[in-house]
């Protein structure tokens, strides 16, 4: 794993990290729509993760300098 993959995989950590704790911060202050805020985190921790994909492979395929 060269340094450029790294950096990726500890931005997409920080961003989903980030993302679970602003929703927890949300289902937290309006309890009543946990039931409809949950399904959006994880679609939205997905999304994260699948748009995060490209720059890991391009990251990867980067010659080791």
């Amino acid at each position: 794993m060269n340094r450029a993959v790294a950096a990726e995989v500890l931005h997409l950590a920080a961003g989903l990290l980030l993302t679970l704790a602003f929703f927890r911060a949300a289902i937290w202050s309006y309890p009543q729509g946990a039931g409809s805020l949950e399904p959006v985190c994880v679609l939205t921790m997905l999304a994260l993760l699948a748009m995060s994909v490209p720059a890991l492979v391009k990251a990867a395929r980067q010659p080791r300098n």
